[in-house]
């Protein structure tokens, strides 16, 4: 009886990945890839390393940990030193052409290194856009548009950096297009009905300023049905502050912060007692919220949870054409927000889900990569 042979729509690809599970390229590429490395970055707050993980034919047969540092300076140069060795390293003895996924300009003078020492092909994912004056972002904007100017493959997390990178026009181009998260839904046993009923509040991400954290524990004063899960990290000693603000207003049994990362299974079990999600983000013109595809709000939607959030971003009208949340003016409407869901959940409930259907990522990706194929003969 003969054997199957697995047949794989990519055979060499290096990529940066997140422990972040909203997006799903490295599953993505995983299941597609013959020949992958993954380099798991992760943020600069909290965990002081990072992730190699190597892949053959679909199954994990390396796992390595690499040094990083809360050190701004040591962080970026350890994450540049370590993508260009592990470059190095994967693409020794293979005489095949290789992909290096990227989406950093750490990563480009390794990448032009590579270029000359190896068949390298680059796709440069571009996830965010940074609009403030100063000298130092204004250099870090010119030199994404400079490499992304001189990369086969561009993708961009929004039509407002597509704009931006193309000089106020939207490029639509093989290999050069605008690419939202894609997303895939987790089914909890019984979870929608304890959302129906559960007066939870979830936040995620990393806990600073400028996040209407200080509006929700305000409707929680004034609202003793209701409860807040912030799951995450402070930035820069902020949780003090958010500390100070739960014991002012006498919240402490009802507000659960222990200001720590969560696994994929915590934050699972969490969100699966939850009403909605909160992404506030503040509205100024610097917050480059404006320009991105925020992972939060697709992360909540994964979860099954509706999602309250202020109007910025690109995802708005998708958030409001589903009617999978409750997109807000400003952080004083969060109360009001919040009630409309609670009152009408099985509208949202079904918002929800009609929203992760049209960003399903296996098929987003499927479509949105066909070009990248032709850089590997079957």
């Amino acid at each position: 009886m003969e054997r199957d042979i697995p047949t794989f729509r990519y055979e060499s690809v290096f990529a940066l990945a997140s422990l972040q599970f909203c997006g799903h390229v490295d599953e993505y590429l995983i299941a597609n890839t013959r020949r992958l490395c993954l380099m798991y970055v992760l943020p600069r707050f909290g965990e002081q390393k990072q992730i190699i993980r190597r892949y053959d034919e679909g199954k994990l047969v390396e796992e390595r940990v690499l040094r990083s540092s809360q050190n701004i300076f040591l962080y970026y140069w350890l994450w540049f030193w370590h993508n260009t060795t592990e470059i190095l390293r994967f693409a020794k003895g293979y005489d095949g052409k290789t992909l290096v996924v990227g989406g950093h300009p750490v990563c480009f003078f390794g990448m032009a290194l590579m270029k000359m020492l190896r068949r390298v092909s680059y796709l440069y994912w571009i996830g965010d856009y940074f609009p403030n004056k100063g000298l130092v972002i204004r250099a870090f904007e010119w030199l994404k548009r400079f490499y992304h100017n001189r990369i086969p493959f561009t993708y961009y997390l929004s039509d407002a950096i597509n704009r931006k990178m193309n000089r106020g026009k939207v490029r639509d181009a093989p290999g050069h297009k605008t690419l939202m998260w894609g997303m895939r839904r987790f089914m909890m046993l019984g979870c929608e009905t304890v959302m129906a009923t559960s007066k939870q509040l979830l936040f995620v991400g990393l806990v600073r300023d400028g996040q209407g954290i200080e509006n929700v524990l305000d409707f929680l004063a004034d609202n003793h049905d209701y409860s807040l899960a912030l799951v995450g990290v402070a930035a820069n000693g902020y949780e003090k502050t958010v500390e100070k603000m739960i014991a002012e207003r006498k919240l402490s049994d009802r507000v659960y912060f222990p200001n720590r990362f969560h696994s994929q299974e915590e934050l699972l079990e969490i969100a699966g007692k939850s009403l909605a999600g909160l992404a506030l983000y503040s509205l100024g013109e610097e917050n480059f919220t404006h320009y991105a595809d925020p992972g939060k709000v697709k992360a909540y939607i994964e979860m099954n949870l509706p999602v309250v959030m202020t109007r910025i971003s690109e995802v708005v009208p998708f958030i409001e054409k589903f009617r999978a949340g409750v997109v807000v003016e400003g952080m004083d409407d969060v109360g009001d927000a919040v009630r409309t869901i609670t009152n009408d959940y099985p509208t949202y409930g079904e918002g929800v889900r009609r929203f992760n259907e049209h960003f399903e990522y296996t098929r987003l990706y499927a479509e949105a990569f066909k070009p990248v194929e032709e850089l590997w003969p079957r």
